[in-house]
């Protein structure tokens, strides 16, 4: 699997903000969220990174080519000029994982919604009623749970030292709510070494080549095809290194999220490990835990395409 070529996932535009003389708590309020693809040239020198509000700039500019197919992306200024950059989770070229000092640190950082420890993915609905509104969101009483059991997780700065966190998020549904904030906060995975910034750890199926993660893994795709099995449903997404994804869902889940054939062309999250099946010529993939995958609000798929 390719690795991750940029890591910032969007940018704050402002014309009001000014670096060093705003206070940076305000730079989301006043600010307008922007992709790589929506930059414009009445932008430049006014749009900043989410994570440490050091002024940013789109690579390639407008005014350039590439003869090397770059994909678009926004990048930090000099180390020199932006010393706050440094730190910043989205400046190395290497995704960091997240420690903490104490657990009353880590406690602070689960209150203050900047981390979100994941024990496990939830196997059946937690309720009876119907999940999804008109738009296609989520309640939110049906993705999160506030009194969520303790993990013990290793997430110290001291090596071999667990803390014992609260585990509230158990579905990907939660993390498709108000997506664009979830990228920039830190989640600990099942099976994960450390908790880690939610675009480091989200994966395109585009990425996948001749070998395959050893590990369960996050990932998202364009659903291209839907169909019913006997006792399961199969859901095929494009792959662009190994054509196609093929992913055998529970189908009263699949009815109760609305995944169907009028899915088509959405994007899917879903956390599984993958294997090969037909003499490993497809890459396949159960997913039968009910928190373990979910259709991406519409109005969030500019998102997506830099995260691969």
């Amino acid at each position: 699997m390719e690795e991750k070529k940029h890591r910032i996932a969007y940018a704050y535009y402002s014309e009001t903000w000014k670096y060093k003389k705003s206070i940076q708590n305000i730079l989301e309020e006043q600010s307008v969220v922007v992709v790589p693809e929506e930059f414009s040239d009445e932008m430049k020198g006014n749009i900043f990174c989410p994570l440490c509000a050091t002024p940013l700039t789109r690579s390639p500019s407008l005014t350039a080519v590439s003869t090397n197919s770059i994909t678009a992306h926004f990048k930090h200024g000099s180390k020199t000029t932006y010393p706050e950059s440094l730190s910043c989770g989205w400046r190395s070229q290497s995704a960091q994982g997240l420690r903490y000092d104490t657990e009353e640190e880590a406690r602070r950082a689960i209150e203050n919604k900047d981390l979100a420890i994941v024990s496990g993915w939830m196997p059946v609905p937690p309720t009876a009623k119907n999940d999804v509104d008109d738009q296609g969101e989520y309640d939110k009483t049906a993705i999160e749970d506030k009194n969520g059991e303790l993990s013990k997780v290793p997430i110290s700065r001291h090596k071999g030292e667990n803390f014992e966190l609260p585990s509230i998020i158990t579905t990907v549904m939660a993390l498709c709510r108000d997506f664009p904030n979830n990228l920039k906060k830190g989640f600990f995975f099942p099976n994960a070494k450390l908790p880690m910034l939610l675009s480091d750890q989200l994966y395109s199926i585009n990425t996948i080549r001749t070998e395959l993660p050893t590990k369960e893994t996050l990932f998202f795709g364009k659903i291209v095809s839907y169909g019913r099995l006997t006792y399961r449903n199969v859901i095929t997404l494009s792959a662009e290194g190994i054509g196609e994804v093929k992913i055998y869902t529970e189908p009263s889940f699949d009815e109760r999220k609305k995944i169907d054939s009028s899915s088509l062309n959405r994007y899917l999250l879903f956390s599984a490990e993958m294997y090969w099946e037909s003499q490993n010529s497809i890459a396949a993939c159960k997913v039968l835990k009910w928190g373990a995958c979910s259709l991406l609000p519409e109005k969030y798929n500019r998102f997506l395409p830099g995260l691969g």
